[in-house]
């Protein structure tokens, strides 16, 4: 994967572990409120019947009370008449109530007359519970609801019930009565499917934004991607013109300095031999025309290093930055007439060669610009190391210029100094700043000493 690629991965990664850890956990809190809420709507309906209960056997109560209560124990026809009562006091569908002895004889069954007479005390549901003994038990006791499996009238299956039992401690009777919570299943079951269903299109809902945030991210990535690559390929095609434009330049200008210079010394130094040999046929005296001669093939070997030290700085090599800046003062100071203070700082040589380079360069194109524009007549060139850079400064007091105005130009030919200088430093991760104004031009150009591959030390 290209660097864009492993941005983007970093980019989509993060967010959709992020996401999993939203939707796993989401999905856990809707499946303990889905519970809860069946939970709590189970046990709502639970005591809504359980109240109900006990308001059936309020009633059951309060029909017989006026016999229960006022007449003796062993009195035969007040219990015929209780037993009627309760025969025929039925509710709904499938409401009636039952009595047992506490031996668990059975007294009252409307729906099953056949128990009548009959003992109960270890009747068992098909899951092995004692249903008569146990609410016998609860309505001597705490008086708490029994819940069993019994056979539901209406539609002769058995199903869930839920009773509830008293005493009527004179006579000794339980009198009890139940209701099939059957339903209150099925109810709970239905809810719990509705919220299912609602926690199924949250988490589709939740699926559905992860994918389109994955996609959006995914779509930016991939114009991100096309934007850069549009750009670097904007950028490479303008460094390219750069490129081949730094070459024109500089080969235009070491044909100016061959046509100018070194051709008009030689054609200088040629004409000056033809006529020594001219008059040494015609017997005279050719020595100033030899001198004159030698002197032109003295100047264009001069000129000839010169060209070759501009084109590659070979003192760098040799004798290390603060020896061939002094050697590229000196020779610039001799040309243009201009006074170049050099602060006697130098580096020892064992800065990498593509540094020292970069920092001669600039150097190298900063003299160039102020030969060219700034009309100064003194320069100080200084280079020095601190604790974290390598520094190298040069100040002219020439007329200066607007660097902003320069810097905002978008002529290719405008500020091309300036820009190799800026390239050649952020190349080593180095700072570039010039300052101007009318009293002059200040350049710094800065390189960190944590690119060196040596520390450099100051002599």
């Amino acid at each position: 994967m290209n660097l864009s690629q492993k941005i983007q991965l970093l980019s989509i990664l993060p967010l959709m572990i992020a996401m999993l850890v939203v939707a796993l956990v989401t999905e856990i809190q809707f499946e303990k409120l889905s519970t809860q809420t069946a939970n709590s709507f189970r046990d709502s309906i639970t005591n809504s019947r359980k109240q109900e209960l006990k308001n059936y056997i309020s009633l059951a109560l309060s029909s017989i009370d006026h016999i229960y209560e006022h007449n003796h124990q062993d009195d035969s026809a007040a219990k015929e008449l209780v037993i009627d009562i309760l025969t025929n006091l039925e509710y709904g569908e499938d409401g009636y109530f039952f009595a047992y002895d506490d031996n668990g004889d059975n007294i009252v069954h409307p729906r099953q007359p056949y128990r009548i007479g009959k003992n109960w005390w270890d009747l068992q549901d098909q899951e092995g519970q004692y249903i008569i003994r146990d609410l016998i038990n609860s309505a001597q006791g705490d008086r708490d609801f029994v819940e069993y499996v019994w056979e539901k009238p209406s539609s002769k299956e058995t199903a869930k019930k839920l009773a509830y039992s008293v005493m009527l401690d004179r006579w000794q009777w339980m009198l009890g009565t139940g209701i099939y919570i059957d339903d209150i299943d099925r109810d709970v079951a239905a809810m719990q499917s509705e919220v299912d269903k609602k926690i199924k299109t949250s988490s589709y809902v939740i699926l559905f934004i992860a994918l389109s945030a994955f996609g959006v991210i995914f779509i930016c990535g991939i114009f991100l991607q096309f934007s850069e690559r549009k750009l670097a390929d904007g950028k490479l095609q303008e460094l390219t013109k750069r490129v081949l434009n730094t070459q024109d330049e500089e080969r235009r200008r070491v044909s100016r300095e061959l046509h100018d210079g070194i051709s008009q010394l030689i054609a200088s130094a040629k004409f000056s031999l033809e006529t020594a040999a001219i008059k040494i046929k015609e017997n005279k005296n050719p020595d100033k025309d030899i001198s004159i001669a030698q002197d032109r093939i003295v100047q264009t070997l001069q000129d000839l290093r010169r060209i070759s030290r501009d084109l590659h700085p070979a003192i760098l090599d040799d004798h290390g930055l603060s020896t061939g800046l002094k050697a590229l003062a000196k020779s610039f100071s001799e040309r243009t007439g201009t006074k170049i203070i050099f602060n006697d700082i130098s580096v020892r040589n064992i800065l990498p060669f593509d540094i020292k380079t970069s920092l001669y360069r600039v150097a190298q194109e900063a003299l160039t610009n102020i030969e060219r524009h700034a009309e100064a007549d003194q320069i100080e060139i200084s280079i020095r190391v601190d604790k974290s850079w390598v520094i190298l400064s040069i100040q002219d007091n020439g007329k200066g210029f607007n660097v902003e105005s320069l810097e905002r130009s978008k002529s290719p030919t405008e500020g091309i100094g300036l820009r190799n200088m800026h390239e050649r430093l952020a190349y080593h991760k180095g700072v570039f700043s010039i300052t101007s104004n009318k009293k002059g031009t200040l350049v710094v150009a800065k390189i960190p000493k944590s690119v060196l591959r040596y520390a450099a030390h100051v002599e």
